[in-house]
């Protein structure tokens, strides 16, 4: 294989924006987190609407600044991670252009209860959280990475801590334990997930007096994390859209290109893990029914070039992708929700009349 058929020019492959907005309560993590996403929906001639996945109750304030911006804004109040499974799927689907999600944690909050009570646990040992991290690696953080649209998320603050050392005799032996003091600060959700983010920002209310002994409180960001460097590191009081806006020019300003994607795909680790090898049983079951509802509809080796032309409309329809490595990666319960999509349509274009023109408007009237 030559190199330039195993790697491209570096170019970004779409122009969006995932970010994260942390801090304890009355912070303002909300409200500038929505600020963030009209400035940037505007910036991004986004029209389609904005989803929020609202457990914090607090959508029903945003209704007159969305009204404001002339932005259809739609809600659903859950924290149930499979129903953030189906949000992802809008947004890879474009059916929306822009997740926003207040908050993450009591989604985090809830993954962790469903685990405990699926696991009859009372509390959370090592072992079990060396089971549930790595599920939720593979369940929210790989999804929400790969994912490519405009994602923003809250997460509640909480506090770390750290243990000062124990004080001991002559003899080392110890006469007081040390105590836990706090540390510093971090969101709520499991270990990088704020900063799987190209914009992580740290929220927090501040009170002081003025010199004249009044009372005054303003919410500060802290950036934390910027990927475009453009405003790493900044600190803002009362922060507004144009705060943030230099990253947002900076993801502008980035060529559009392919991306070379995966070249081989052996999973050449070493294992026994029973349940990975029956995932990749199920999956391999999920891609053979695919391929299989294509057969029955005589596209499982299309020979004109208007058959071809069809099946590849198909497939970049239901899986967003026209790429064989890039479906097979996907896990197997994606696929069977997709294979059910695909099904529906294959049903919908059987009598059409030009299947083209049903194909292309498959997705329109699945809407409506």
């Amino acid at each position: 294989m030559k190199l330039h058929d195993f790697a491209t020019s570096l170019v970004s492959k779409n122009h969006f924006i995932k970010a994260s907005f942390g801090g304890f309560q009355g912070a303002g993590k909300s409200r500038t987190a929505t600020e963030f996403i009209i400035g940037t929906y505007k910036d991004l001639k986004c029209t389609k609407p904005i989803l929020i996945i609202d457990n914090e109750k607090g959508s029903r304030f945003l209704i007159p600044i969305f009204k404001k911006a002339g932005i259809e804004a739609i809600a659903k109040d859950t924290t149930n991670l499979s129903d953030l499974h189906e949000a992802f799927n809008f947004l890879r689907n474009k059916e929306i252009d822009f997740l926003f999600i207040d908050s993450l944690t009591k989604i985090y909050y809830k993954f962790i209860k469903d685990y405990k009570l699926k696991n009859n646990r009372s509390f959370m040992t090592l072992q079990d959280w060396g089971k549930i991290l790595p599920a939720w690696q593979e369940e929210f953080s790989d999804r929400f990475v790969n994912a490519e649209g405009n994602i923003v998320f809250t997460g509640r603050g909480g506090f770390e801590y750290e243990k000062e050392d124990d004080t001991k005799d002559e003899d080392g032996k110890v006469i007081e334990k040390g105590s836990f003091v706090k540390s510093g600060f971090k969101m709520k959700i499991a270990g990088e997930t704020p900063y799987e983010t190209d914009l992580n920002v740290w929220m927090q209310l501040e009170k002081e007096l003025t010199k004249e002994g009044k009372p005054k409180q303003q919410n500060i960001a802290y950036v934390l994390k910027d990927r475009s460097d453009t405003i790493n590191g900044r600190i803002f009081e009362m922060p507004k859209y144009k705060s943030f806006k230099p990253i947002i020019n900076f993801i502008l300003g980035l060529p559009i290109g392919e991306v070379a994607q995966e070249s081989f795909h052996q999973n050449l680790t070493p294992g026994s893990d029973k349940e990975y090898y029956e995932r990749q049983l199920n999956k391999k079951i999920e891609i053979e029914k695919i391929e299989a509802l294509f057969e029955l509809n005589n596209l499982g080796a299309p020979r004109s070039a208007e058959e071809k032309k069809i099946k590849a409309t198909i497939i970049q329809k239901i899986f967003g992708t026209t790429s064989k490595t890039e479906i097979e990666r996907m896990d197997h319960k994606l696929l069977g929700h997709l294979r059910e999509r695909l099904k529906t349509l294959l049903e919908a274009i059987r009598e059409a009349e030009n299947v083209m023109e049903a194909v292309e408007n498959f997705q329109t009237e699945k809407a409506a």
